[in-house]
């Protein structure tokens, strides 16, 4: 099906899932082409009320007859199941069919791709390439997995010959894509539900890196022991990146001043200058040596790299600071692995040495808390207040063999304390939130919802 897709005789497409984060941004993509775009979601959200703000139109819920008879394409998130009644519908209407990962494969031919993968990092390093290319003035296409100020949305038709894009490997997603240049942050076990082992995720990245021509670039993080395993068997240039490790590109004197954290970059051992960044975490500092490296291989001078990072605010739902509430500091992450969690919670001690910091995790998805349960006790078994609401439910993506597990549980063995559900949390933190200087509200589901209300 894909090899008969002609994008450019696609004038009417809609899309199922519209509400997803990546799913969104090829649609304001095309709909800045000047296709006419619709699209459905199980349920109303940020994105949707936002992508409907700008003209799509959205329905809510999903339902047969949403589904235009006359669509030249339908597009669909690979979340959605095989019954569900709107792709049953463009199936009985013999409507071409595409997932996201392919229409992007599709919105990136003819163009040079900068891809960004990895298990944590994508977003916040795809978004500060972005800024720096913008402001090297090459004009590209960009789509990230989140918001960014600096593009009003997460995505941006550019006229220019880049494409950087987040490059996501569930259900093997970037094997759609043939980008010229890589960046891989780090790879871990994540989406069991999908993947059998680290060993078979390994694979799947090995063979998205095999893909990058000779004369391409894969930009590897040498502080990551199962990405450089893999770098070896690649065929393009390779370019290391390090904090701890020997690296082409290295990071030292890393430090906080002002409320910023500082750090020198060297190439080779030769000192290029320092980089500021507006928030926190070693971790930090790694996915900005990466948007770096991969700069720097495009020929971007270091004088425009520093700049554009100096001005980089981070992105929705990463360390994004709300606003306070009676003197008490919002703070929102987007992290839901455990080495993810482990690294927000360590950057927020780091950057607020002498604040009561409470934090709230909901963990996301029944599979991948029982997968790694015992990484959660560790990352969540610290001096830290915390408090451990319920599982985030993934529709479509649970199984009731996983339900034997649940927060109570991980709050009991970690020494957190248990909040319950949603409301009950946020009642709770109503309660608390006087006895804190800062609340950090960390989780990939809908515990955004709740730091947004305490915010009002």
């Amino acid at each position: 099906m894909i090899d008969r897709i002609d994008l450019s005789k696609a004038k009417k497409i809609f899309f199922i899932g519209l509400g997803g984060i990546g799913i969104s941004a090829s649609a304001r993509i095309l709909k800045q082409m000047g296709k006419n775009i619709s699209g459905s979601d199980s349920t109303r959200s940020e994105i949707t009320d936002q992508l409907s703000q700008e003209g799509i139109n959205v329905f809510i819920p999903q339902k047969a007859d949403n589904i235009p008879p006359d669509a030249d394409l339908i597009v669909y998130t690979m979340a959605v199941s095989s019954d569900n009644p709107e792709k049953k519908q463009a199936e009985d209407l013999n409507l071409p069919q595409i997932t996201y990962p392919q229409l992007l494969g599709l919105l990136m031919q003819d163009k040079v791709g900068i891809g960004v993968c990895g298990t944590d990092g994508k977003t916040t390093t795809t978004a500060m390439l972005g800024k720096i290319f913008m402001e090297a003035d090459l004009d590209p296409t960009i789509v990230i997995g989140s918001k960014v100020d600096y593009l009003g949305g997460n995505s941006r038709v550019g006229e220019s010959r880049y494409f950087i894009f987040e490059s996501d490997e569930y259900k093997k997603a970037f094997h759609n894509y043939y980008p010229k240049v890589a960046a891989v942050t780090n790879i871990r076990a994540d989406h069991l539900d999908v993947y059998k082992d680290l060993a078979e995720i390994k694979e799947a990245f090995l063979y998205y890196l095999k893909r990058i021509p000779k004369d391409g670039v894969i930009v590897i993080n040498s502080d990551d022991d199962n990405s450089m395993e893999i770098a070896n068997s690649c065929q393009a240039k390779i370019v290391t990146y390090a904090v701890a490790s020997p690296a082409d590109l290295k990071a030292s004197d890393i430090r906080y001043e002002d409320s910023r954290q500082k750090f020198k970059v060297s190439w080779n051992n030769d000192l290029l200058g320092e980089i500021e960044l507006n928030f926190p975490g070693q971790y930090n500092v790694s996915n900005a040596l990466a948007a770096i490296a991969v700069s720097l291989a495009e020929g971007i001078d270091f004088a425009v790299i520093k700049k554009a990072l100096h001005d980089f605010v981070g992105a929705w739902r990463r360390f994004e600071n709300l606003g306070t509430k009676n003197d008490t500091q919002i703070i929102t992450d987007y992290a839901h692995t455990p080495e993810g969690l482990r690294q927000v919670i360590e950057a927020a001690k780091d950057f607020f040495p002498q604040s009561r910091i409470l934090f709230v995790f909901q963990p996301h998805q029944y599979n991948r808390t029982k997968n790694f349960f015992e990484e959660f006790v560790l990352a969540l078994k610290t001096d830290a207040n915390i408090m451990v609401t319920d599982i985030f439910y993934v529709l479509g993506r649970e199984n009731p063999n996983d339900f034997d597990i649940n927060s109570k549980i991980l709050a009991e063995r970690s020494g957190a304390e248990y909040s319950g559900n949603l409301e009950e949390t946020e009642e709770l933190l109503k309660r608390k939130i006087a006895d804190f200087d800062v609340i950090m509200l960390i989780g990939a589901g809908d515990i955004y919802n709740v730091a947004r209300k305490l915010v009002k």
